[in-house]
């Protein structure tokens, strides 16, 4: 079974416990939700309305018998005033407890037996206007049929109250229930939740985690220049996938090696002097270069023809402890370009190692480049302390970037290129922010081609460059970042000389 069946074995598994877990629930909230709005918007009124009630006849008993003996207007308006309240009670009885049949047959018939006992007992003494009509009023009271019904409607007011306060007990019994249940499937659903996170972090582990750290360990393995490590193949199929590549990748490497060692001894037996001009011009591909505290560097040199490249770029400690760097390219490829630069090379090396500025540096270049009618250079040339003071002078060459402080600052063109025409330069200035990164390059880089033919200097805006850079942790990875992005939209790659150069401010 492959990773991706595994994958979506475990996720339909997580899925489905998370719907059984979702639905339970829902249930049970639904169903305490529910007993909770009944309680809140049915029983709780009716109770009160109940004792409401019952205080109303209360009222009513008693200011009736003294209206019966004193004929009081304001004992009338009061009998009155409260009989209006109390049916009205009455009707919002009848509508609270509409959910409840015991509750609502109960509040039906107290609602028919007040009405009957206050029309036949209680209305004839508010009527009464003589002693004699009260008189009689107050016989209705006592008589069989008075007492009867005003019994009827205390035995009804009773079934009431009895009624909405056991359906209170069963409403709170029922959302105690409720909770009870919910709280049980919450601890379940918590154990399964438990469960599934422990059998995916098995299944990551026995199919992702190790397959992948076994893969990483025979990658880094042959990163470490044991090229005849064999890459493994192991785990579920898309990993072994992978390992079979990147094991046909490694064979692949080893041959290409393999042809250019040859190459190379094939270049130093035929010609002894162009193998002198590239040990002084490039040395490895990514070359050592000197740093300073507070500043790192790193650089990278890639040539278009053969080993010897017109690019070149070099760094070097003053005596006061600040940092130089020069990037030369000279035009055209193999011995004669390279013999330029390495004139150039040590012509703008030797003024900067004397304390002179950049531009002194691109001036002397030009001193170089006086007698050559067939070929021209572009240069860029900067010192920079372990404070971030950095100062450059740019003859025509492509624009370096500073990222990582300033983005979107450009180590700007101070002056024309380097060529018989002479010409005037100036220098610019800049101070460099804790952790910016200063990237200079060839043309090899900016006018590389997609299969579209875009260069990637149009291509590319500062925002590409600062994105690259950003998460990367020296000035080396910073290079190999931009080198490997660069490669990857090139429709070819390596027709020009490429060079790359990096400095950090680390403090």
């Amino acid at each position: 079974m492959g990773l991706r069946q595994r994958l979506q074995l475990v996720l339909a598994v997580v899925v489905l416990s998370l719907l059984v877990i979702t639905g339970i629930v829902g249930w049970q909230v639904s169903s305490v939700t529910q007993a909770g709005r009944t309680l809140t918007q049915s029983v709780q009124p009716s109770v009160s309305l109940t004792n409401a009630i019952t205080r109303g006849l209360l009222d009513i008993e008693v200011t009736a018998a003294r209206l019966g003996l004193s004929g009081s207007a304001q004992d009338r308006d009061d009998v009155d005033a409260t009989n209006i309240e109390v049916r009205k009670d009455l009707d919002r009885l009848v509508t609270t407890t509409s959910s409840d049949d015991a509750s609502n047959t109960a509040a039906l018939s107290l609602q028919k037996s007040y009405i009957t006992w206050f029309d036949s007992t209680i209305a004839p003494v508010v009527a009464a206007e003589t002693l004699t009509a009260r008189r009689d009023a107050r016989q209705l009271q006592t008589s069989p049929a008075g007492i009867a019904n005003a019994q009827a409607v205390r035995d009804d007011l009773n079934t009431e109250t009895a009624s909405v306060l056991q359906w209170r007990s069963d409403i709170t019994d029922t959302t105690t229930q409720a909770f009870d249940v919910l709280t049980v499937v919450l601890a379940f659903a918590l154990v399964v939740l438990l469960a599934v996170v422990l059998l995916v972090r098995w299944g990551l582990r026995r199919w992702v985690t190790t397959p992948l750290l076994a893969l990483a360990e025979d990658l880094r393995t042959v990163t470490d220049d044991d090229l005849n490590h064999r890459v493994a193949e192991r785990g579920p199929a898309e990993i072994a996938q992978t390992a079979h590549d990147a094991e046909s990748m490694r064979r692949s490497l080893v041959h290409h090696i393999d042809e250019a060692v040859a190459a190379r001894e094939a270049l130093e037996q035929r010609g002894p002097v162009v193998a002198a001009l590239r040990r002084e011009l490039q040395g490895p591909v990514d070359q050592p270069t000197h740093s300073i505290p507070g500043i790192q560097t790193a650089g990278l040199l890639l040539p278009a023809e053969g080993v010897l490249a017109g690019d070149w770029f070099s760094t070097l400690v003053l005596a006061d402890g600040r940092l130089a760097a020069v990037m030369v390219d000279v035009s055209g490829h193999g011995p004669a370009a390279g013999l330029t630069a390495l004139k150039l090379k040590y012509a703008m090396t030797t003024v900067l190692s004397t304390g002179a500025g950049p531009r002194a540096a691109v001036e002397a270049a030009a001193a170089v480049m006086i007698d050559e009618q067939e070929r021209f250079a572009t240069a860029i040339a900067v010192t920079v302390s372990g404070a971030g003071d950095l100062v450059w002078c740019n003859a025509g060459h492509p624009e370096g970037w500073i990222v990582g402080g300033s983005d979107g600052q450009r180590v700007s063109v101070t002056g024309p290129l380097i060529s018989a025409l002479g010409g005037t330069w100036s220098q610019e200035r800049t101070s460099l922010a804790v952790g910016a990164t200063v990237i200079l390059c060839s043309d090899g880089l900016t006018e590389s081609r997609d299969t579209h033919g875009v260069m990637l200097g149009d291509a590319w805006s500062d925002q590409n460059i600062a994105d690259l850079n950003r998460g990367t942790d020296s000035a080396r990875s910073a290079l190999e970042s931009i080198a490997a992005a660069a490669r990857e939209r090139a429709a070819t790659w390596r027709v020009d000389d490429l060079a790359l150069l990096a400095l950090r401010r680390t403090g």
